[in-house]
Protein backbone atom coordinates (compact mmCIF):
# COMPACT_ATOMS: atom_id res chain seq x y z
CA UNK A 1 0.00 0.00 0.00
CA UNK A 2 1.24 3.50 -0.78
CA UNK A 3 0.99 6.53 1.49
CA UNK A 4 -2.30 7.60 -0.08
CA UNK A 5 -4.05 4.35 0.75
CA UNK A 6 -5.95 4.35 4.07
CA UNK A 7 -4.49 2.22 6.83
CA UNK A 8 -6.66 -0.66 8.01
CA UNK A 9 -6.44 -2.94 11.04
CA UNK A 10 -7.89 -6.44 11.24
CA UNK A 11 -9.91 -6.99 14.40
CA UNK A 12 -10.60 -10.65 15.23
CA UNK A 13 -13.09 -11.11 18.08
CA UNK A 14 -12.50 -14.25 20.14
CA UNK A 15 -14.03 -14.12 23.59
CA UNK A 16 -13.73 -17.24 25.70
CA UNK A 17 -17.40 -17.98 26.28
CA UNK A 18 -19.52 -19.94 23.80
CA UNK A 19 -22.63 -21.76 24.92
CA UNK A 20 -23.56 -23.64 21.75
CA UNK A 21 -20.04 -24.84 20.92
CA UNK A 22 -17.88 -24.63 24.07
CA UNK A 23 -14.42 -23.24 23.37
CA UNK A 24 -15.43 -22.73 19.74
CA UNK A 25 -12.75 -20.21 18.78
CA UNK A 26 -9.91 -22.53 19.79
CA UNK A 27 -11.57 -25.86 19.08
CA UNK A 28 -9.47 -27.98 16.71
CA UNK A 29 -10.40 -28.14 13.05
CA UNK A 30 -8.06 -30.18 10.82
CA UNK A 31 -5.36 -29.97 13.48
CA UNK A 32 -5.41 -26.23 14.17
CA UNK A 33 -7.52 -24.07 16.50
CA UNK A 34 -10.40 -22.51 14.59
CA UNK A 35 -9.02 -19.00 15.05
CA UNK A 36 -5.79 -19.96 13.26
CA UNK A 37 -7.52 -19.93 9.86
CA UNK A 38 -8.78 -16.38 10.22
CA UNK A 39 -5.38 -15.16 11.41
CA UNK A 40 -3.74 -16.91 8.45
CA UNK A 41 -6.16 -15.40 5.93
CA UNK A 42 -5.72 -11.91 7.39
CA UNK A 43 -1.92 -12.14 7.46
CA UNK A 44 -1.56 -13.65 4.00
CA UNK A 45 -3.89 -11.06 2.42
CA UNK A 46 -1.21 -8.39 3.07
CA UNK A 47 -4.00 -5.86 3.37
CA UNK A 48 -3.60 -4.97 7.04
CA UNK A 49 -1.18 -2.80 8.96
CA UNK A 50 -1.84 -5.01 11.99
CA UNK A 51 -3.80 -8.17 12.81
CA UNK A 52 -5.18 -7.89 16.33
CA UNK A 53 -7.21 -10.40 18.31
CA UNK A 54 -9.69 -9.08 20.88
CA UNK A 55 -10.18 -11.60 23.66
CA UNK A 56 -10.84 -11.80 27.38
CA UNK A 57 -8.86 -15.03 27.69
CA UNK A 58 -5.13 -15.50 28.34
CA UNK A 59 -5.38 -18.96 26.74
CA UNK A 60 -6.86 -17.55 23.53
CA UNK A 61 -4.26 -14.76 23.59
CA UNK A 62 -1.41 -17.27 23.80
CA UNK A 63 -2.78 -19.26 20.88
CA UNK A 64 -3.37 -16.11 18.81
CA UNK A 65 0.21 -14.95 19.37
CA UNK A 66 1.56 -18.37 18.39
CA UNK A 67 -0.22 -18.02 15.05
CA UNK A 68 1.33 -14.54 14.56
CA UNK A 69 -1.53 -12.23 15.62
CA UNK A 70 -1.12 -9.42 18.15
CA UNK A 71 -2.95 -9.30 21.47
CA UNK A 72 -1.71 -6.00 22.95
CA UNK A 73 -4.28 -6.09 25.77
CA UNK A 74 -7.20 -8.18 26.98
CA UNK A 75 -10.82 -7.21 26.52
CA UNK A 76 -12.54 -6.16 29.78
CA UNK A 77 -15.05 -8.77 31.04
CA UNK A 78 -17.98 -6.35 30.76
CA UNK A 79 -17.42 -6.25 26.98
CA UNK A 80 -17.14 -10.02 26.66
CA UNK A 81 -20.54 -11.36 27.68
CA UNK A 82 -22.81 -13.29 25.31
CA UNK A 83 -25.04 -10.19 25.12
CA UNK A 84 -22.29 -7.61 24.60
CA UNK A 85 -22.88 -5.67 21.35
CA UNK A 86 -19.96 -5.43 18.94
CA UNK A 87 -19.80 -1.65 19.20
CA UNK A 88 -18.58 -1.90 22.82
CA UNK A 89 -15.46 -3.98 22.23
CA UNK A 90 -14.67 -2.31 18.92
CA UNK A 91 -14.90 1.19 20.41
CA UNK A 92 -12.79 0.06 23.37
CA UNK A 93 -10.18 -1.55 21.11
CA UNK A 94 -9.80 1.38 18.71
CA UNK A 95 -9.56 3.89 21.56
CA UNK A 96 -7.10 1.77 23.53
CA UNK A 97 -4.94 1.35 20.43
CA UNK A 98 -5.09 5.11 19.86
CA UNK A 99 -3.89 5.68 23.44
CA UNK A 100 -0.92 3.48 22.56
CA UNK A 101 -0.16 5.72 19.58
CA UNK A 102 -1.68 3.35 17.03
CA UNK A 103 -4.38 4.97 14.92
CA UNK A 104 -5.91 3.39 11.82
CA UNK A 105 -8.12 4.99 9.18
CA UNK A 106 -10.25 1.85 8.81
CA UNK A 107 -10.93 -1.41 10.56
CA UNK A 108 -12.13 -4.82 9.41
CA UNK A 109 -13.99 -7.35 11.56
CA UNK A 110 -12.97 -10.92 10.73
CA UNK A 111 -14.81 -13.46 12.85
CA UNK A 112 -13.11 -16.82 13.53
CA UNK A 113 -16.43 -18.59 12.90
CA UNK A 114 -15.98 -18.10 9.13
CA UNK A 115 -12.84 -20.19 8.58
CA UNK A 116 -13.32 -20.66 4.80
CA UNK A 117 -12.70 -16.97 4.15
CA UNK A 118 -9.56 -16.87 2.00
CA UNK A 119 -6.81 -14.20 1.70
CA UNK A 120 -8.22 -13.49 -1.77
CA UNK A 121 -11.65 -12.90 -0.20
CA UNK A 122 -10.20 -10.14 1.96
CA UNK A 123 -8.26 -8.64 -0.95
CA UNK A 124 -11.41 -8.55 -3.10
CA UNK A 125 -13.40 -6.86 -0.34
CA UNK A 126 -10.70 -4.27 0.37
CA UNK A 127 -10.38 -3.32 -3.30
CA UNK A 128 -14.15 -3.02 -3.52
CA UNK A 129 -14.21 -0.76 -0.47
CA UNK A 130 -11.38 1.42 -1.80
CA UNK A 131 -13.22 1.89 -5.09
CA UNK A 132 -16.18 3.49 -3.28
CA UNK A 133 -14.54 4.65 -0.08
CA UNK A 134 -15.41 8.33 -0.58
CA UNK A 135 -19.08 7.44 -0.91
CA UNK A 136 -19.69 4.86 1.80
CA UNK A 137 -19.27 4.39 5.53
CA UNK A 138 -18.77 0.64 5.43
CA UNK A 139 -18.85 -2.63 3.55
CA UNK A 140 -20.60 -5.76 4.77
CA UNK A 141 -20.54 -9.33 3.48
CA UNK A 142 -23.86 -10.66 2.21
CA UNK A 143 -25.13 -13.72 0.38
CA UNK A 144 -28.38 -14.60 -1.36
CA UNK A 145 -31.13 -15.64 1.06
CA UNK A 146 -31.90 -19.34 1.15
CA UNK A 147 -35.35 -18.62 2.62
CA UNK A 148 -37.04 -15.64 1.00
CA UNK A 149 -38.64 -13.10 3.40
CA UNK A 150 -41.51 -12.78 0.95
CA UNK A 151 -42.68 -16.18 2.21
CA UNK A 152 -42.32 -15.35 5.90
CA UNK A 153 -45.17 -14.62 8.29
CA UNK A 154 -45.88 -12.70 11.49
CA UNK A 155 -48.27 -14.35 13.95
CA UNK A 156 -51.12 -12.24 15.33
CA UNK A 157 -52.86 -14.31 17.97
CA UNK A 158 -54.66 -17.13 16.17
CA UNK A 159 -54.04 -15.52 12.75
CA UNK A 160 -51.02 -14.48 10.74
CA UNK A 161 -50.03 -11.86 8.17
CA UNK A 162 -47.20 -11.77 5.61
CA UNK A 163 -44.00 -10.21 6.91
CA UNK A 164 -43.77 -8.23 3.66
CA UNK A 165 -47.03 -6.79 2.40
CA UNK A 166 -45.42 -5.96 -0.90
CA UNK A 167 -48.52 -4.68 -2.69
CA UNK A 168 -48.25 -1.48 -0.67
CA UNK A 169 -45.33 -0.65 -2.97
CA UNK A 170 -47.71 0.37 -5.72
CA UNK A 171 -47.87 4.05 -4.72
CA UNK A 172 -44.62 4.25 -2.80
CA UNK A 173 -42.21 7.04 -3.91
CA UNK A 174 -38.85 6.07 -5.33
CA UNK A 175 -36.10 5.40 -2.83
CA UNK A 176 -34.21 8.57 -2.16
CA UNK A 177 -32.33 9.04 1.08
CA UNK A 178 -34.45 6.40 2.84
CA UNK A 179 -31.65 3.84 3.09
CA UNK A 180 -32.44 1.36 5.84
CA UNK A 181 -35.56 3.04 7.26
CA UNK A 182 -38.03 0.18 6.70
CA UNK A 183 -40.45 -0.37 9.62
CA UNK A 184 -40.32 -3.80 11.22
CA UNK A 185 -43.83 -5.13 11.67
CA UNK A 186 -46.47 -6.94 9.60
CA UNK A 187 -46.61 -3.92 7.28
CA UNK A 188 -42.86 -4.06 6.74
CA UNK A 189 -41.74 -2.51 3.48
CA UNK A 190 -39.06 -4.33 1.46
CA UNK A 191 -35.62 -2.83 2.18
CA UNK A 192 -33.57 -0.89 -0.34
CA UNK A 193 -31.92 -3.44 -2.59
CA UNK A 194 -30.37 -0.92 -4.91
CA UNK A 195 -28.01 -2.09 -7.57
CA UNK A 196 -24.38 -1.95 -6.61
CA UNK A 197 -22.83 1.33 -7.66
CA UNK A 198 -20.36 1.04 -10.51
CA UNK A 199 -16.79 0.58 -9.28
CA UNK A 200 -14.52 3.44 -10.16
CA UNK A 201 -10.78 3.71 -10.15
CA UNK A 202 -9.37 4.33 -6.68
CA UNK A 203 -9.34 8.07 -5.87
CA UNK A 204 -5.90 9.58 -5.35
CA UNK A 205 -6.65 10.78 -1.81
CA UNK A 206 -9.27 8.73 -0.03
CA UNK A 207 -11.22 10.36 2.78
CA UNK A 208 -14.19 9.23 4.86
CA UNK A 209 -17.49 9.94 3.08
CA UNK A 210 -19.12 13.36 3.23
CA UNK A 211 -22.39 11.75 4.38
CA UNK A 212 -23.91 11.90 0.90
CA UNK A 213 -25.24 8.42 0.06
CA UNK A 214 -24.07 6.63 -3.05
CA UNK A 215 -26.25 7.02 -6.11
CA UNK A 216 -28.11 3.74 -5.76
CA UNK A 217 -31.09 2.95 -7.89
CA UNK A 218 -33.84 0.72 -6.47
CA UNK A 219 -34.16 -2.82 -7.71
CA UNK A 220 -37.41 -3.97 -9.26
CA UNK A 221 -39.31 -5.12 -6.18
CA UNK A 222 -42.72 -5.35 -7.77
CA UNK A 223 -44.39 -8.79 -7.84
CA UNK A 224 -45.13 -10.36 -11.22
CA UNK A 225 -48.61 -8.84 -11.07
CA UNK A 226 -49.93 -6.19 -8.70
CA UNK A 227 -52.50 -8.65 -7.32
CA UNK A 228 -50.15 -11.56 -6.63
CA UNK A 229 -48.78 -11.66 -3.06
CA UNK A 230 -45.20 -12.79 -2.71
CA UNK A 231 -46.16 -15.75 -0.52
CA UNK A 232 -48.08 -17.13 -3.51
CA UNK A 233 -45.39 -16.27 -6.08
CA UNK A 234 -42.89 -18.91 -7.31
CA UNK A 235 -39.41 -18.46 -5.88
CA UNK A 236 -38.02 -17.91 -9.38
CA UNK A 237 -40.27 -14.85 -9.84
CA UNK A 238 -39.37 -13.20 -6.54
CA UNK A 239 -36.78 -10.38 -6.40
CA UNK A 240 -33.33 -11.36 -5.19
CA UNK A 241 -32.84 -10.68 -1.49
CA UNK A 242 -29.55 -10.86 0.37
CA UNK A 243 -28.76 -11.59 4.01
CA UNK A 244 -25.63 -10.55 5.86
CA UNK A 245 -23.17 -13.19 6.95
CA UNK A 246 -20.48 -12.98 9.60
CA UNK A 247 -17.38 -13.37 7.48
CA UNK A 248 -16.25 -9.80 6.88
CA UNK A 249 -16.94 -6.13 7.54
CA UNK A 250 -14.88 -3.05 6.72
CA UNK A 251 -15.59 0.50 7.90
CA UNK A 252 -13.98 3.87 8.50
CA UNK A 253 -12.81 4.14 12.12
CA UNK A 254 -14.60 7.48 12.42
CA UNK A 255 -18.02 5.78 12.30
CA UNK A 256 -17.12 4.18 15.63
CA UNK A 257 -15.17 6.98 17.26
CA UNK A 258 -17.49 9.83 16.23
CA UNK A 259 -20.88 8.17 15.71
CA UNK A 260 -20.68 5.07 17.94
CA UNK A 261 -21.81 2.67 15.23
CA UNK A 262 -19.89 -0.05 13.43
CA UNK A 263 -21.57 0.39 10.05
CA UNK A 264 -22.58 4.03 9.66
CA UNK A 265 -25.49 4.93 7.40
CA UNK A 266 -24.21 4.20 3.89
CA UNK A 267 -23.29 0.54 3.52
CA UNK A 268 -22.08 -1.23 0.40
CA UNK A 269 -22.51 -4.96 -0.25
CA UNK A 270 -19.74 -7.50 -0.58
CA UNK A 271 -21.17 -10.66 -2.10
CA UNK A 272 -19.41 -13.79 -0.86
CA UNK A 273 -19.03 -16.85 -3.06
CA UNK A 274 -19.25 -20.55 -2.38
CA UNK A 275 -18.36 -21.17 1.30
CA UNK A 276 -16.59 -17.86 2.00
CA UNK A 277 -19.48 -16.79 4.20
CA UNK A 278 -20.13 -20.12 5.92
CA UNK A 279 -20.60 -19.39 9.62
CA UNK A 280 -20.25 -21.86 12.49
CA UNK A 281 -22.93 -21.22 15.09
CA UNK A 282 -23.60 -24.67 16.52
CA UNK A 283 -22.37 -28.27 16.38
CA UNK A 284 -24.46 -29.03 13.28
CA UNK A 285 -22.56 -26.30 11.43
CA UNK A 286 -19.27 -27.73 12.65
CA UNK A 287 -20.12 -31.24 11.49
CA UNK A 288 -21.36 -29.90 8.15
CA UNK A 289 -18.10 -28.01 7.57
CA UNK A 290 -16.05 -31.11 8.41
CA UNK A 291 -18.14 -33.02 5.86
CA UNK A 292 -17.62 -30.35 3.18
CA UNK A 293 -13.87 -30.36 3.79
CA UNK A 294 -13.72 -34.16 3.64
CA UNK A 295 -15.62 -34.07 0.32
CA UNK A 296 -13.31 -31.43 -1.09
CA UNK A 297 -16.17 -28.95 -1.44
CA UNK A 298 -14.89 -26.42 1.12
CA UNK A 299 -11.32 -25.27 1.65
CA UNK A 300 -9.51 -23.69 4.57
CA UNK A 301 -6.69 -21.15 4.26
CA UNK A 302 -3.20 -22.60 4.50
CA UNK A 303 -1.66 -22.27 7.96
CA UNK A 304 2.13 -22.07 7.89
CA UNK A 305 2.72 -22.87 11.55
CA UNK A 306 2.82 -26.40 12.88
CA UNK A 307 -0.26 -27.27 14.96
CA UNK A 308 0.11 -25.80 18.42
Amino acid sequence: MDSKTPTVVALIPARAGSKRVPGKNIRRLKGHPLIAYTIAAATQSQVFSAVIVSTDSEEVAEIARYYSAEVPFLRPPEYATDKSPDIEWIDYTLRHLSNLGRDFDCFSILRPTSPCRQPQTIQRAWQGFLAQANQVDSLRAVEKCQQHPGKMWVLKGSLMKPLLEQNTLANRPRYGNELGNSPVNHNLQPPNLGQKATLREQPANLQPPNRQPANLQPANLQPSTSDTPWHSTPYQALPEVYVQNASLEIAWSKVVLKEYTIAGKVIMPFITHDHEGLDINDLKDWWYLEYLIAQGEAHLPMVSQKPM
